[in-house]
């Protein structure tokens, strides 16, 4: 696939985030939404788990239970539809934590942490020992940064009004990713000034060839 395409293809995504999350933002802040609302916190969660049943071997009874989940969801909308502001922070929450996994379990010993796992699919070869320390440090890093976005979206969920925290999750929380990726550019040119670099779109990708990768052994 072309470089274009796959810039289109990343646009697209972060346009349905996007969507997503002002239409998520709106559910919060009008009255009497809270349809609306429900219909935002169930939606992709179970069209995940639709399309994960679809490609699985075991679809023959994954997708009849997936069809009786969304019956009993549907049976429980009324009481649902009057708290779905926890549907939202679960979703948040549990993204931000599963990040927080993905890239926190590969600093374990006798593993290859995520960083250097992308540095190696973007360059090839073996890393330099300089190379090698700061993908390390970058894997931990970006470990540590989904864990406080996750504590402070808790934080503000359990004390703060809830606009507050659905403004955080739907408003800032995306972006702080984009300037944690800028920060991280920043700081690899002055850390590694004579490695090659390597662009978001790089990144991206390779992030997409491990995820994939990881699939395929399970």
């Amino acid at each position: 696939m072309s470089r274009a395409a796959n810039g289109a293809r990343v646009a697209l995504a972060v346009a349905a985030v996007a969507a997503w999350q002002a239409g998520a933002h709106y559910a919060v802040a009008t009255p009497g939404a809270h349809g609306f609302g429900l219909a935002m916190a169930l939606v992709p969660p179970l069209g995940l788990a639709l399309a994960a049943a679809l490609r699985s071997l075991r679809r023959a009874w994954l997708l009849p239970l997936w069809g009786l989940v969304v019956f009993a969801l549907w049976l429980a909308r009324m009481p649902l539809a009057l708290h779905f502001e926890w549907g939202l922070y679960l979703e948040h929450v549990s993204f931000n934590l599963a990040m927080a996994l993905l890239f926190g379990r590969t600093l374990a010993a006798g593993r290859v942490p995520l960083c250097a796992q992308f540095a190696t699919m973007i360059h090839g070869g073996s890393l330099t020992p300089a190379v090698a320390r700061y993908t390390r440090q970058i894997t931990l890093a970006w470990t540590l940064f989904f864990l406080a976005t996750a504590d402070v979206s808790t934080l503000l969920f359990a004390t703060a009004p809830i606009v507050a925290w659905a403004t955080f999750a739907n408003y800032l929380a995306l972006p702080l990713v984009a300037v944690m990726f800028v920060a991280e550019h920043a700081c690899r040119r002055f850390a590694l000034p004579g490695e090659p670099r390597a662009g978001m779109l790089d990144a991206i990708r390779a992030y997409r060839q491990a995820t994939q990768a990881h699939a395929g052994h399970r």
